[in-house]
């Protein structure tokens, strides 16, 4: 039977031979692929892990008889956003409040769950943590059988791992509230972050190695955390009022020490300048008496005998008291061995009597 309708149902079958041959070819490469660089690939044999592999060419049996998961690379970190409680808002540290002058208590209990991201440091004080979590895959084949559960487990870890950081160090490990009580060395707020980042990551790291030793493995690493720490709103007010204050004390004991300072310094400058002066003065007037008996001294030194002495200096006196005499307006003289005895004259006497 070779008439047309053969012919037409030949044709027909052939076609859908080739179309059978094309979609089983499709499915024999269905699971044929390449893995970008920064993902690698678990391999599944009808529902179980059968192996991992990294950036590169796949070469899969077709489903349902293995099947391709893609999942992140070793290197590539994931971002995770640490929440503690169950709400954002911010809120004071006590539940209820008191609103003035009719003494109503007002109780606001879901404050209680927002007060629940708020941790008690080993002083007393009480800090939030906002952080976020950056960890990568490390056991891929652990991590596809908990990829559901990872990430809740992960804030669990950290709010246990938060909670035991925070009660073994003070509120300053975590920002800089009271700046009086440290030292030089300890005032660098982002080291002490760092500090309290890293830590936050080897105590989580410890964590999922016990669980994995226990049997439970994520699968996971945490690579690092970002950790701002941050106070309550009443606390935070109270702390920036005595930051306040305590800045405007220290500006004005700069200031005091300023001014102290420059009157020291003029202090100094008046005593140099009194004792410059002085000590000029004392200079001037030895140099000046020290001019006025130089020509006695001169006569004194170069006759040492004592009744030459005595002629010299009469002479040096004959030469010099008349200058002086000159310069007086009436001079009386008398003889120091004359035994006469003289009254002389007052200021309202007119003459003497011998």
């Amino acid at each position: 039977m070779n008439g047309p309708l053969a012919q037409s149902v030949g044709i027909g079958f052939r076609v859908l031979q080739a179309a059978l041959l094309l979609l089983a070819a499709g499915w024999a490469c269905s699971n044929v692929r390449q893995v970008p660089p920064d993902s690698r690939v678990v391999v599944l044999r009808f529902g179980r892990v059968d192996r991992v592999q990294d950036a590169g060419l796949v070469l899969a049996w077709p489903r349902p008889i293995e099947t391709i998961t893609l999942l992140p690379a070793r290197d590539r970190e994931i971002e995770l956003k640490l929440a503690t409680g169950n709400g954002t808002d911010p809120s004071s540290e006590t539940d209820f409040q008191i609103r003035q002058p009719d003494d109503v208590v007002q109780l606001r209990t879901q404050k209680d769950t927002w007060n629940a991201g708020y941790f008690l440091t080993g002083d007393g004080s009480v800090v939030q943590l906002d952080a976020t979590c950056f960890y990568s895959i490390g056991n891929p084949a652990a991590y596809f059988l908990a990829r559901e559960h990872v990430e809740p487990a992960l804030q669990r870890i950290y709010r246990a791992s938060a909670l035991a950081l925070t009660a073994a160090r003070d509120l300053d490990d975590f920002v800089v509230a009271r700046p009086e009580r440290q030292s030089t060395a300890e005032l660098d707020a982002n080291g002490r972050r760092q500090r309290i980042a890293a830590d936050l990551a080897v105590a989580m790291n410890r964590r999922l190695l016990d669980l994995a030793a226990k049997g439970a493995d994520f699968g996971v690493e945490v690579r690092r955390i970002d950790v701002v720490a941050v106070l309550p709103p009443v606390a935070k007010s109270a702390f920036d009022a005595v930051l306040t204050v305590t800045q405007t004390a220290d500006q004005q004991a700069a200031a005091a020490r300023t001014e102290a300072a420059t009157l020291h310094a003029q202090a100094d400058r008046d005593r140099d300048r009194l004792l410059s002066e002085a000590a000029a003065a004392a200079q001037e007037t030895v140099a000046g008496a020290t001019a006025g008996t130089a020509e006695i001294r001169a006569l004194e030194q170069r006759n040492a005998d004592p009744a030459h002495r005595q002629s010299v200096l009469a002479d040096y006196y004959r030469e010099q008291i008349g200058a002086i005499l000159a310069q007086a307006g009436q001079v009386t003289t008398i003889d120091a061995r004359d035994a006469q005895h003289l009254i002389l004259p007052g200021p309202g006497m007119a003459g003497a009597t011998p």
